[in-house]
């Protein structure tokens, strides 16, 4: 039955749609005006005079629910509604429009009026050449619209009514409009609702990448897909915003040259005339790359891509940019004490906390087995002034001492730190920072003890945290039970009933998969284009059409004249 149908729609066009898709809304008002030939035909003239009315920014009337047919009458009416949401914006916006109100997309004028023609009054009688002339009500696309909103249309009965008669491409329009709508409002549950029944492939080429997008920033596929995504070219104008979270997933999954080559056309920091929300997204790409260099072994790269944000970001304790300074000095840590390495650790901060970052620096290098640069750091601390960078260069010692198994070097910088501390020079407010860098060092060793195999080693660096609790301030004496038990492995202390427990925890280290201190992403946030038209009108064959081919408009050309045409003037 349907290619039956099929054939005949093809066999016998649609009348009023010829005019509409010719963009003749004269000639769609003179072919409105003549009487119904059967019941189906009268159906049409209802759709189309409401396309009129539509077209000419009239009311459209209210649409009782058995006017037939109903589902495309009804979407003129929830478009209508766009309109009054997009208000003043909507001649300009990226919908249909922009085309209903420009003066010239249709052509409104009669062409009799080019050629010589003799006007009767209607008859009866009609005869082959004459046509009805018909006069269009003045547009009032220019006049004030009441404001309206078309989600209260855009119901769960319309959807399944649209999905029965027009099919599913016109079906998936509507529920990406209807969810990416819900989606801009925050109301993420109701458009993840509405989106887990969309299905892109039903879309034409315009909409289906986005509808994608849309289901994967509604969990509704996996994150995998934004590195899909970042390459498709109709999303072009939220490149960015997709590459921020496809290379957060190359990064979770180690996927480091995939992640370089997808954002090279990111290799700058952004500047101060860049907008707040587009640096953070830009700030977000380098971090990945700087990680992508790093996990690489690539440390000139890195170097070459940190070393002229910092100056600007000396100050800066944003998390972003403390998670580049922890880059960065990972990468120092592999290398050598050079003139480079130093001007680049000058500019990781501010002035006053460079002993704070050498310090960091030499632990992090020994770490990862570097011992010389950790030698080098303790003794450019050493050489320092001020009790705290003396005993930051001290404590160095100690943890290199450990970690070459010179027991006897572990007890000399231990003595002399502690010595430190207890110098009638060192100012009152250095002895709180001293005391700190002490205990410190006291979970260091303990830490370390978890790797200590020789049964001298135990003994020893009790005697040291010992020494250290009788060393530092008697409020930090309750630090010390907890690190005693620790290296011991003892079990927690019995206490009486209704008391709390005083648990030790088991010390080590533990690898995991992700780098350390791997950032989420921002959140993704679009502005989600809308269709281009909620629409669904016949072609002259019956199938549904949304609007016209989006090109640079042309106005409507005039037909030539047919000649000496008879018209009967109403």
């Amino acid at each position: 039955m349907a290619p039956l149908l099929a054939a005949v729609l093809a066999a016998t066009p649609n009348p009023y749609a010829e005019p509409l898709w010719a963009r003749d809304l004269h000639g769609l008002v003179a072919k409105l005006a003549e009487p119904p030939v059967d019941p189906a035909d009268a159906e049409q003239q209802r759709l189309f005079g409401d396309v009129v009315l539509f077209l000419n920014c009239e009311p459209l009337p209210k649409l009782e629910a058995e006017a037939r047919p109903h589902a495309p009458r009804a979407l003129l009416r929830l478009e209508a509604a766009r309109r009054g949401r997009l208000g003043a914006s909507a001649a300009t916006s990226a919908t249909l429009w922009r085309d209903v109100l420009a003066p010239d997309f249709f052509r409104r004028a009669s062409v009799l009026s080019q050629g010589q023609v003799l006007r009767w009054p209607v008859e009866e009688e009609r005869w082959a050449p004459e046509v009805l002339e018909v006069k269009l009500r003045p547009s009032s696309c220019g006049k004030p619209i009441a404001s309206a909103d078309e989600l209260g249309q855009l119901t769960s009965e319309l959807l399944q009514e649209v999905k029965e008669s027009l099919g599913p491409e016109v079906t998936g329009r509507l529920l990406y409009h209807r969810a990416s709508r819900l989606l801009a409002r925050g109301q993420v549950g109701v458009a993840k609702e509405v989106a887990a029944g969309l299905s892109p492939p039903a879309l034409g080429d315009e909409l289906r990448p986005l509808a994608r997008l849309l289901r994967v920033a509604l969990e509704l596929e996996p994150r995998e897909e934004y590195v899909a995504l970042a390459s498709e070219p109709a999303l072009a104008p939220m490149r960015l915003p997709i590459i921020v979270q496809a290379a957060a997933q190359l990064s979770t999954t180690g996927r480091w040259r995939e992640l370089l080559a997808l954002t090279e056309p990111y290799t700058e920091w952004p500047g101060a005339s860049t907008p707040s929300a587009e640096a953070v997204l830009r700030g977000d790409v380098l971090y990945r790359r700087a990680l992508a260099h790093q996990s690489l072994g690539e440390h000139e790269a890195l170097t070459r891509l940190i070393a002229p944000i910092f100056p600007a970001l000396a100050g800066s304790q944003e998390p972003m940019v403390e998670a580049l300074r922890g880059v960065a000095l990972d990468s120092l840590a592999r290398g050598g004490l050079d003139a480079q390495a130093l001007a680049l650790l000058r500019d990781l901060g501010p002035a006053a906390g460079l002993q704070r970052r050498l310090a960091s620096l030499g632990n992090l290098a020994l770490g990862v087995g570097n011992v010389r640069l950790a030698l080098e750091v303790s003794e450019r601390l050493l050489q320092e002034r001020g009790a705290p960078s003396r005993a930051r260069g001290f404590a160095l010692r100690a943890q290199v001492a450990l970690a070459s198994g010179d027991s006897a070097g572990l007890t000399r910088s231990t003595e002399r730190l502690l010595t430190l501390r207890r110098q009638e020079r060192v100012p009152v407010r250095d002895l709180e920072e001293v005391d700190r860098i002490v205990l410190s060092l006291a979970q260091a060793l303990v830490i370390s003890s978890a790797d200590l195999t020789e049964p001298h080693w135990r003994p020893l660096l009790a005697t040291q945290l010992e020494t250290m609790r009788q060393g530092v301030h008697s409020r930090h004496e309750k630090t010390f039970p907890a690190l005693l038990a620790a290296l011991e492995d003892r079990p927690p202390l019995p206490v009486a009933k209704g008391k709390r427990q005083e648990a030790f925890v088991a010390v080590g280290q533990v690898e995991v998969g992700a780098p350390p201190s791997l950032l989420p992403p921002p959140s993704f946030s679009v502005s989600w284009p809308e269709p281009y038209s909620l629409l669904a009108l016949p072609l002259p064959d019956g199938s549904p059409r949304d609007w016209f081919p989006r090109e640079p408009p042309t106005p409507a050309t005039v037909p030539a004249s047919p000649g000496a045409e008879v018209p009967h003037a109403p």
